[in-house]
C-alpha cells in the first residue's frame, strides 16, 4: 500500500524559543511595556497574560465555527475594554503575530524525516489545529525550512474544522480521496493527534520531545516569568537540535550549561562592574566555563578579557613554599583515595625517595621500609615524617630551596601570561577552598607586592584563613563541608580536552610552556565534542534571546541549586552519560576507574557488606549507579540497613542536630567509659 504521511506543525515541525505557548503571552506583556504609541493602561499590561488567555476561552465558546481565528480572540478581548479603539486590537494582534514568526525555530528531527519521506516517493501533508492565519504560518514555516512552505498545508482556522474533534482527519482523507488506513499522521499532542486519529482509522505515531524534559520542568515553576520561559525555551531548543549526536550532547545543552550559565554570567558581570579587565579561567574546571564565557561576550559586548590559564595544583602547590609549615602539610600529606605512601609525599616534594629518605633518621628510614614505601603510611609515620619535615632544618632548607628554584619557571609562565600586568586580577574556579587561588596569590605578592587577586566560585565549603580583600574570594553558592560530597560530581561534568598541568618549561623559542599529562582516551569515545557543542550552543541561544528582552530580570540563583540537587536523584539519562567519565580520586590521577558504573546483583550484595572506605572501589556517585542499576540490584541495594538508617535519620533529623548527637555521644564515651579505650 502506498502510505501519505501528514505532520504536525506545532512541536513537532517547529517549536518555539520559550518554554510553551504561554510564553508568547508572556513575552508580549513584556513588549508591550515598550508601546509608546498607543497607551495601554498599566493595569491592562501587568494583567495581559490573564486577559489573552480568558479572550481565546471567551472566543471558542461564543464562535459558530469549532474554531476561532486570532482576530476573533482579540475582538472578545476587545469587548470588555470599550476604550479599545480598532487600532488598539489591530496592534495587539501584529505583535502576537511577530513574536511567533520571531521566535519560532525548527525542529530538526522531524523535518529531516520529512525530507527523506519525500525522497522516497511518498506524499507528505502538513494538518494543524491552530487560529493563526495561514500568512503567519507560512512566514514561520519559511523561517524555520523553506521547503516546508511547498507541502499541502490543511489549517483549522481556514477550513473551520480541527484534529481535536477528528472532523480535520476525515476531511484530509475526502480531499485527497486516500483511505484513513493509508495515512500514517505524527504529532505531539495525543488526544488531537493520536487518539482522534485511530478514532477516525488513522494512523498516528507520537513525537514527545519536544514535551519539557524531567530537568527542564525541575526549574520551570513559574510560566508567567519571562526570564524562565526563554531559559527553559533555550535548553528544550538546543536539545532538539542535537537529536542525532550523543548522549553528551543532551547533557551538556540540558543539564551543565544549564547549571553553570548564570554562575559564569553573574561573575562576569561582577568582574566588569569591579574594574577587572582581564579575566582568567584556570585549568581545568574552567575550560567548559570559558566556552560558556566566550557565548555570553559576544552577545552582550562586556569590556573584558578573557584568557585561560594552564595550572593545577600539581604545578603550583610546591611553588608556594617560602617557609615550609604545617600549612603546606594538608596537601603533602593529602589523602586521596584513602591512600598517602612514602613515594608520593617524594613526589610532591620533588624528591627522588631515595634521597628524600637520606635526610631521615634512621629509626624513621627502617620504619618506612618496613611499612613499604609503597604502602599506606600509618598515621604514626605521618606523624614521624611530619615533625622530620619541621625539625631537620637540612631537609627543610633542602625543600625551601628546590620550591625556590621550581618557582622560577612557574612565575614566568604566569608573567608571561600578564598575571602582573594589571594591579588586581580576576579568576573563574568551581572553587572548594580555594587553596590554589592562595598559592597563586603568594607567588605573584612576592614578585609584585601590590598585588591584588579576585576570585570567583561557584561554591566555596569553607573561606580560607588567608581571603583578604588583596585576596578575595567571591562565592556564588556556599556549600556545607557534610555536601563535599557534591564536588566530585560537579568536577566531573567539568570535563576537559587536555591532561593536567604538570609544571612549566621554556620551549626553543623562550617561551614559557605548560607540561601537560596526556588526556584520557575515554574522552572522544564519551563524546567530549559533541558535550561541548551542547554548551556552546545552550550559552549562544540563551544570550541571544535575553539580550532580545534586556529589561529581564534574570534569577540564576532560582536555577543552580535546584539542578545541583537533581544530582542526587539523577535521571536514568544523566546518571548514563555523566557515570560513564573516568575518575581519579588524587592529584596525580592515578588509579583512574568508571565514575558511576551500575550494580549487578553480585556488586549490589557485596556493597551493602562492604565498609564506607571498601564502597568506594563500587562507585563514587552512589546516586548515579543505583539509578542506572537493573530493578533486582536496586531491590537488594534497598535491603542495606545502613542505607534505611541514614533515610530515616536524614528525614526526621537535620544535619545539625544529628552533628550534636554524634558529638554528645563522643563526649559521653569519653567521660565515663574511657576505661574501655584503657
Amino acid at each position: 500500500m502506498m502510505h501519505t504521511y501528514s505532520f504536525d506543525i506545532f512541536d513537532t515541525l517547529i517549536s518555539r524559543k520559550l518554554a510553551n505557548d504561554k510564553g508568547v503571552f508572556v513575552a508580549m506583556r513584556e513588549k508591550l511595556r515598550g508601546v509608546t504609541e498607543l497607551e495601554f493602561p498599566n493595569y491592562f499590561i501587568d494583567e495581559f497574560v490573564n486577559l489573552r488567555i480568558h479572550a481565546q476561552k471567551v472566543a471558542n465558546k461564543t464562535s459558530a465555527y469549532p474554531e476561532i481565528t486570532l482576530s476573533e480572540i482579540y475582538t472578545a478581548l476587545g469587548s470588555n475594554f470599550p476604550q479599545f479603539r480598532t487600532e488598539h486590537l489591530e496592534l495587539l494582534q501584529a505583535l502576537e503575530e511577530a513574536i511567533e514568526i520571531e521566535i519560532c525555530c525548527p525542529i530538526p528531527e522531524n523535518i529531516s524525516r520529512v525530507m527523506d519521506i519525500i525522497d522516497s516517493g511518498h506524499n507528505v501533508l502538513l494538518i494543524s489545529d491552530m487560529y493563526l492565519s495561514e500568512v503567519v504560518i507560512m512566514k514561520m514555516l519559511k523561517r524555520a525550512d523553506s521547503r516546508l512552505c511547498s507541502l499541502p498545508l490543511y489549517l483549522s482556522s481556514t477550513l473551520k474544522m480541527r484534529k481535536s474533534d477528528g472532523t480535520l482527519f476525515s476531511h484530509v482523507c475526502n480531499d485527497r480521496k486516500i483511505q484513513p488506513s493509508s495515512l500514517i499522521h505524527t504529532g505531539d499532542n495525543f488526544t488531537s493527534d493520536c487518539v482522534m486519529a485511530k478514532r477516525t482509522g488513522v494512523n498516528y505515531q507520537f513525537y514527545q520531545d519536544s514535551l519539557l524534559s524531567k530537568i527542564e520542568k525541575s526549574y520551570f515553576r513559574e510560566e508567567q516569568n519571562l526570564f524562565l520561559q526563554l531559559f527553559v525555551g533555550a535548553s528544550k531548543q538546543t536539545r532538539l537540535q542535537g537529536y542525532d549526536l550523543k548522549p553528551s550532547y543532551r547533557l551538556g545543552a540540558s543539564f551543565m550549561g544549564p547549571m553553570f550559565y548564570g554562575f559564569v554570567h553573574d561573575s562576569l558581570k561582577q568582574a566588569v562592574n569591579e574594574g577587572i579587565k582581564r579575566l582568567y579561567f584556570l585549568a581545568r574546571d574552567g575550560y567548559l566555563l570559558k566556552i560558556i564565557a566566550e557565548e555570553i561576550i559576544a552577545c552582550y559586548n562586556y569590556n573584558i578579557e578573557i584568557r585561560y590559564l594552564y595550572t593545577s595544583r600539581q604545578s603550583t602547590y610546591f611553588a608556594s613554599i617560602f617557609c615550609l609549615t604545617k600549612s603546606s602539610f594538608h596537601w603533602i600529606f593529602q589523602e586521596m583515595d584513602n591512600v598517602i605512601t612514602f613515594n608520593v609525599v617524594a613526589k610532591r616534594l620533588h624528591l627522588e625517595a631515595s634521597v628524600l629518605m637520606n635526610y631521615l633518621d634512621e629509626d624513621l628510614r627502617q620504619s618506612l621500609v618496613s611499612n613499604g614505601l609503597d604502602n599506606r603510611l600509618t598515621n604514626t609515620l605521618v606523624q614521624h615524617l611530619q615533625n622530620e619535615l619541621l625539625g631537620n632544618t637540612t631537609l627543610k632548607a633542602k625543600v625551601e630551596s628546590a620550591a625556590k628554584n621550581y618557582r622560577e619557571a612557574v612565575v614566568g609562565y604566569f608573567e608571561q601570561e600578564g598575571l602582573l600586568r594589571d594591579e588586581r586580577i580576576g579568576f573563574i574556579d568551581i572553587g572548594w577552598r580555594g587553596t590554589l587561588q592562595d598559592a597563586i596569590f603568594r607567588i605573584l605578592k612576592s614578585k609584585k607586592p601590590d598585588f591584588k587577586l579576585t576570585s570567583y566560585y561557584l561554591a566555596v565549603t569553607y573561606y580560607s584563613a588567608y581571603t583578604s580583600p588583596e585576596n578575595r574570594k567571591v562565592p556564588a553558592y556556599m556549600f556545607p563541608s557534610t555536601r563535599a560530597g557534591s564536588g566530585p560530581i560537579l568536577e566531573m561534568i567539568l570535563q576537559c580536552e587536555h591532561g593536567t598541568t604538570l609544571r612549566y618549561q621554556k620551549n626553543d623559542t623562550g617561551q614559557f610552556e605548560a607540561v601537560l599529562k596526556a588526556p584520557s582516551v575515554h574522552l572522544e569515545e564519551w563524546g567530549l565534542d559533541d558535550y561541548k557543542k551542547g554548551i556552546r550552543t545552550f550559552s549562544r541561544t540563551l544570550s541571544q534571546s535575553l539580550v532580545a528582552y534586556p529589561s529581564v530580570e534574570t534569577n540564576y540563583a532560582a536555577i543552580t541549586p535546584i539542578l545541583i540537587e537533581m544530582l542526587e536523584d539523577a535521571t536514568p539519562e544523566v546518571a548514563a552519560t555523566l557515570g560513564d567519565l573516568f575518575y581519579s580520586g588524587n592529584i596525580e590521577e592515578s588509579n583512574s576507574r568508571i565514575f558511576a558504573p551500575p550494580f549487578n546483583v553480585l556488586q549490589a550484595l557485596s556493597y551493602i557488606i562492604s565498609s564506607r572506605k571498601q564502597r568506594n572501589s563500587y562507585t563514587q556517585w552512589f546516586n548515579g549507579s543505583y539509578s542506572r542499576s537493573p530493578l533486582l540490584p536496586r531491590m537488594l541495594i534497598q535491603l542495606d540497613p545502613r542505607l534505611n538508617f541514614l533515610n530515616v535519620i536524614k528525614k526526621y533529623v537535620s544535619r545539625e542536630k544529628l552533628r550534636e548527637k554524634r558529638q554528645y555521644a563522643k563526649r559521653f564515651v569519653q567521660l565515663h567509659l574511657g576505661f574501655i579505650r584503657k
